[in-house]
């Protein structure tokens, strides 16, 4: 008795939490979207379901969404499954490659944005060598081809993290299958399709899974270069909804929510289902380790170029933030302003357009840029106000999550296995969807303009839940039942034994916590409407076009305490897999 109102009091506040700010924003929204007034009575109906549908705008948004999708997802497969083989086969310098691959996943979007403004501007690197080559300059937001700038992005931010769960199925494909492969005489294609593919079933679908998900934050990017109003070509469905709430029509913005929710569900919980299935299929083989020791191959010249290529690739935008950072405003304003100056009239320029003149090295290095940007009262104000979110949200978050994911795995019975299938299903919906469901919940709080609707739902938010007790699922049952043998009760069995065996998945999550609200965007525009409360990474698109070159030095201050979380954490996963 006393173990279970133990594990009742740790399971409790989890799943309160998750039914406060998720399940039930989702009725009072469902509720909002099919009540209206007709002749002073209140009725149901599905009056502005139909004219959600029949907004133009909101069909824009959705048809531009979907085609990103399908273009987005199968190549994000190909790339990163192509990075996995890449990383399966290497020894030398797989750690360096591995690391470049990942940090564009934990990359501020408003550290970079000067990057690819710099390459998809009218002005920028790309319409430079266009002109060079006597071809017509474009402007990429609103041509044909602009739907490729979103999933060019879209490539280069989560093609790692995708690659990283190719390469854990990668290691549970015994060897000895290829060896007995080869000995029958099939060639690498056949034993590419017959044994990679087939094992691979799984994680793939896995895969396809996160990249659904992850195609609904490619919205950040987008509002750093385009703001909130782009072209009509890369119009998303998130736009829709920001922009919406400036006149807030609930009843529309509800019917619109509910829509995208129930197509979220609809897309992800069969893929969910179907990776399950396919899971059980095969047993596991050989444990998961990323770090697992290879066999040493010949030292190849040309894979050290390779990875050389891959991994300035995936750093080129960051090493393009930190080098400019360091020129002063004179140059920097020269080196990439559209107008003519006055030295930079001998710069490659076209009718009074002037073309931008990268480099990654200063003609004068300064850290004038620094100073300025740490000297006004406006950029540190709003960088304070990204360190008190985001460290609000990364403790609460770890804390409710590892002490809920205890309780799930030490609590037996069928509704627990319910409550936890409901968590999944939460957790497939994307945060940009689910943020008109929690504005109906926390104006009814009067809680609006403040950090609270952001802090609150994060904290409890399923998938920190779902992570920690993935790898709690795998802790062997045996050192429980010694240490229940010894007189251990519930708590000391989660300190002692549990807590310290689940470093690893403690870093993922704080990692991945850490990446999802200090890039904060969409969240912050609809809740904040007191500037001087935003973050700085909103900020920062506001200053895009403004200040170049404080926006470079006040990028990379945004970048070091992602790039610190992320080296930290990186060594926690290391260290744990190798225990």
């Amino acid at each position: 008795m006393k173990k279970n109102r133990v594990l009742w009091s740790l399971f409790l506040p989890s799943v309160l939490g998750t039914a406060l700010f998720y399940v039930l924003p989702f009725f009072l929204t469902l509720n909002r979207s099919l009540a209206f007034q007709s002749n002073g009575k209140r009725e149901y109906g599905f009056f502005y379901y139909i004219e959600a549908v029949q907004n133009p705008v909101f069909r824009l948004g959705v048809k531009n969404f979907l085609l990103f999708s399908f273009i987005a997802i199968p190549a994000a497969a190909v790339v990163s499954l192509a990075l996995a083989l890449l990383l399966k086969k290497l020894r030398l310098g797989s750690g360096f490659l591995f690391f470049s691959l990942l940090l564009p996943f934990v990359v501020p979007s408003g550290s970079t944005a000067f990057f690819w403004n710099t390459i998809f501007s009218l002005n920028g690197f790309i319409n430079r060598l266009r002109f060079q080559s006597g071809l017509e300059l474009v402007m990429w937001d609103s041509s044909r081809w602009s739907i490729l700038i979103p999933v060019f992005l879209y490539l280069w931010k989560f093609c790692g993290f995708f690659a990283l769960v190719f390469y854990s199925g990668l290691n549970q494909i015994p060897d000895e299958y290829y060896e007995i492969a080869r000995l029958e005489g099939a060639g690498k294609a056949a034993a590419f399709f017959q044994i990679t593919l087939t094992y691979l079933s799984p994680v793939s679908i896995i895969m396809l899974l996160l990249a659904f998900i992850s195609t609904f934050k490619i919205s950040k990017e987008l509002f750093m270069l385009f703001g909130n109003y782009p072209h009509s070509n890369l119009y998303f469905f998130q736009h829709f909804l920001n922009n919406y709430f400036e006149n807030m029509n609930l009843p529309i913005l509800c019917s619109a929510s509910v829509l995208m929710i129930l197509f979220t569900c609809a897309v992800a919980v069969p893929i969910w289902f179907i990776q399950k299935r396919s899971f059980d299929t095969f047993e596991k083989r050989g444990e998961f380790n990323l770090f697992v020791p290879q066999k040493q191959t010949p030292h190849r010249i040309w894979k050290l170029i390779l990875i050389a290529i891959i991994s300035f690739a995936f750093l080129l935008p960051v090493l393009f933030t930190l080098s400019n950072s360091f020129m002063g405003e004179f140059e920097i304003f020269g080196r990439y302003s559209s107008s003519i100056l006055e030295q930079t009239i001998g710069d490659l320029s076209r009718n009074g357009l002037h073309f931008v003149n990268p480099s990654f090295i200063p003609s004068s290095p300064t850290v004038g840029q620094y100073r300025d940007f740490l000297l006004k009262p406006t950029y540190l104000r709003m960088f304070w106000n990204s360190v008190l979110l985001v460290v609000s949200t990364v403790a609460g978050h770890i804390a409710v999550s590892v002490i809920g994911a205890f309780a799930f795995f030490r609590i037996k019975g069928k509704y627990i296995d319910a409550i936890f299938m409901l968590y999944m299903l939460l957790m497939v919906i994307p945060i940009q969807v689910m943020i008109t469901p929690q504005y109906v919940l926390f104006q009814s709080l009067h809680l609006e303009n403040s950090y609270w609707p952001i802090i609150l739902p994060a904290l409890f938010h399923p998938v920190g839940v779902f992570i920690v007790r993935l790898q709690m699922q795998g802790f062997p049952q045996e050192c429980i039942e010694a240490a229940q043998l010894s007189g251990a009760g519930e708590f000391c069995i989660f300190r002692k034994v549990l807590l310290p065996n689940i470093k690893g998945a403690v870093a993922v999550l704080v990692v991945y916590t850490f990446a999802e609200y200090w890039n904060i965007v969409d969240q912050a525009v609809v809740f904040i409407s007191n500037q001087n409360r935003f973050p700085l990474s909103v900020f920062l698109s506001h200053i895009l076009q403004t200040d170049m070159g404080v926006l470079s030095a006040g990028s990379v201050v945004y970048l070091v305490p992602a790039c610190l979380v992320f080296g930290i954490c990186l060594l926690g996963i290391k260290d744990s897999l190798m225990d």
